[in-house]
């Protein structure tokens, strides 16, 4: 993954020597609202969930963190060291590289594709960010709930999405009632098949 960004031979040389494997399995946090964070970390396979909540325990799912991707929160508390704003859970069981946070400043300054690598995942993640927001903003449920399906369908490049209607009601902060109508819709339409705690895109 390293030679594929083209990062510089010196900081691959760091990335190995610095950082060390963490494997994190299905519904693991990563990281939690508020917690101080000390590592990058670069996911070599799995997906991962970015969300924010409330302090009644809502949550809204922001974005998906896929392999060869890090995210753009968690590196902005690194360089403003401050706490995370974000929750972060493991939707499949994944790998992930971490190496020291305070890496990351002595990087940007002496490696150009290491910079370019953290502007381009964060304007990515932007992206994604103003993408939930628009969804949040100006769509009717319907359609965000089709949207969140092909976000998961693209995050994990699987057609295959093993959730039950409870789980994806509490990521689109609704009701299981409202998710099990518009999955019923979604079926009738051809857009869907539904199994058991399984729905697969068409």
């Amino acid at each position: 993954m390293l030679k594929e960004k083209n990062f510089e031979k010196h900081l691959i040389s760091d990335f190995l020597e610095c950082g060390k494997l963490k494997k994190a399995a299905k519904g693991a946090y990563l990281v939690s609202p508020g917690t101080e964070i000390s590592y990058l970390p670069i996911i070599l396979s799995g997906r991962l969930r970015v969300y924010r909540s409330d302090n009644e325990g809502h949550e809204v799912t922001l974005y998906y963190i896929g392999v060869s991707e890090t995210c753009s929160f968690v590196i902005n508390s690194i360089i403003n060291q401050a706490p995370s704003e974000i929750g972060c859970v493991v939707e499949t069981s994944a790998e992930i590289w971490v190496t020291p946070g305070y890496k990351v400043d002595d990087w940007v300054v002496k490696y150009s594709n290491f910079r370019k690598f953290i502007f381009q995942i964060t304007n990515k993640k932007m992206n994604d960010l103003l993408s939930t927001f628009d969804s949040v903003s100006f769509m009717k449920m319907s359609d965000r709930l089709y949207k969140y399906l092909i976000d998961l369908k693209n995050a994990s490049g699987s057609s295959i999405i093993s959730k039950s209607h409870q789980q994806i009601a509490i990521e689109l902060n609704t009701s299981r009632v409202v998710v099990s109508r518009l999955m019923k819709h979604l079926s009738g339409a051809q857009l869907i098949n539904q199994e058991r705690n399984k729905v697969e895109l068409l």
